[in-house]
């Protein structure tokens, strides 16, 4: 009796394709360089389909060396060496007649088995590689932040500053930050440490702007783009159409309250008052990232929005669009508003990432007022407790 043997087949919905896309993005970290890479490829590209998911078939490629050779632009000997390699790191079997022949009834040939067989640990590999670059994409994004929040504080010392014993080593300090082309050769805890350094950094600048009477948490200066309307000459940025609607959470916001009650002015928006007014998000994030000894700083609200923003499923890309409009202060506090109406009562918002575009498209055109909705958080955190 004939015992059909099984073999092993790849999950449900992925390809050859996949498996080349899978291996093409972990090769560097697998010890396979591009020339070896493109052999693979090769291979991978001439088997039949449907032998990666018959259970009774297996993935052989069993063409001809010397024509492979030619096709690659390699001697049958560089080929060769080629496919001894990829049999090292575990990637093809070599099966082959004594002479070297290959067949494909015979399923002699180069067996890519071994591929479907790792397939679980490229691709845990594959994620981990992908996490570890949004945490450095994430880390870099965060330096830019406070390297912007330095240049502000900078720009606003006074010219008698420059005397200054304590601002003469600040300057220094910053002045010894790697650039920011520079900071993916640190790795991660090189990173992290400079990352900390430059919080100390921020926060010693901060401080000394304070005792001074000149702290950069004055509403009056800062947080003026949030109260009044906003134009800049800027360049267009394409963008999805926004599926919540700004005008509608507006209108909502200046109607919250019966005719009959006035409508509460706009609290002053230092960040104690932001803090009050903000969602559950926005706080949680704060609570957990900043110093409790510490007042809370303009600075820690940047940062808690910045960092809320893959909690609330908005691209970074859409902080960098707005940046040129609004700033960190304005987008913090759009991300603020946005994340403060996800619990409202009867219209919560449903997409941040349409609503925060839509906010940066009406401070683009110059129609950005937050003083109703200002007012309307207010008045209904108020009721709330």
């Amino acid at each position: 009796m004939n015992v059909i043997q099984t073999h092993l087949t790849l999950p449900e919905g992925w390809t050859k394709g996949a498996v080349m896309a899978l291996i093409s993005e972990v090769a560097p970290h697998i010890g396979l360089r591009p020339a070896r890479l493109a052999v693979l490829n090769y291979i991978i590209g001439r088997t039949r389909a449907s032998d990666w998911t018959s259970p009774h078939r297996e993935p052989v490629f069993f063409g001809a060396q010397d024509l492979a050779a030619a096709e690659l632009g390699k001697t049958s000997r560089q080929l060769r060496t080629d496919e001894a390699a990829l049999a090292k790191l575990g990637l093809i079997v070599k099966r082959v007649a004594a002479n070297g022949a290959r067949y494909g009834r015979a399923g002699l040939g180069l067996i890519l088995t071994p591929l479907i067989a790792r397939l679980k640990e490229f691709i845990a590999l594959r994620d981990r590689l992908r996490a570890e670059r949004r945490h450095l994409r994430a880390l870099k994004d965060l330096r830019s932040l406070r390297l912007r929040h330095m240049k502000r504080c900078i720009a606003a010392l006074p010219s008698s500053a420059i005397k200054d014993p304590e601002i003469v080593k600040i300057l220094a300090s910053f002045d010894k930050w790697p650039r920011s082309d520079a900071l993916s050769r640190l790795g991660l805890e090189r990173l992290n440490a400079h990352l900390k350094a430059s919080s100390d950094l921020c926060n010693s600048l901060d401080d000394w702007l304070e005792k001074r009477g000149l702290s950069s948490d004055q509403p009056a200066e800062n947080f003026r783009p949030f109260t009044q309307n906003t134009r800049e000459e800027t360049q267009t940025v394409k963008t999805p159409p926004a599926v919540d609607n700004y005008g509608r959470h507006a209108e909502i916001a200046q109607s919250e309250s019966p005719s009959s009650i006035p409508c509460p002015a706009p609290p002053a928006l230092t960040p104690e008052n932001l803090y009050r007014i903000a969602g559950d998000g926005l706080r949680m994030m704060l609570d957990a990232s900043r110093d409790q000894n510490r007042p809370l700083k303009e600075r820690d609200i940047i940062e808690a929005a910045w960092a809320l923003l893959p909690m609330l499923d908005i691209h970074a890309s859409v902080w960098h669009e707005g940046q040129s409009t609004l700033g960190d202060h304005g987008l913090a506090f759009c991300l603020l508003l946005v994340d403060a109406q996800r619990d409202h009562p009867i219209y919560p918002v449903r997409n941040p990432g349409g609503l925060m575009r839509e906010l940066i498209r009406r401070a683009k055109a110059g129609r950005l007022d937050f003083n109703a909705s200002v007012a309307a958080l207010q008045k209904r955190r108020n009721r709330v407790r």
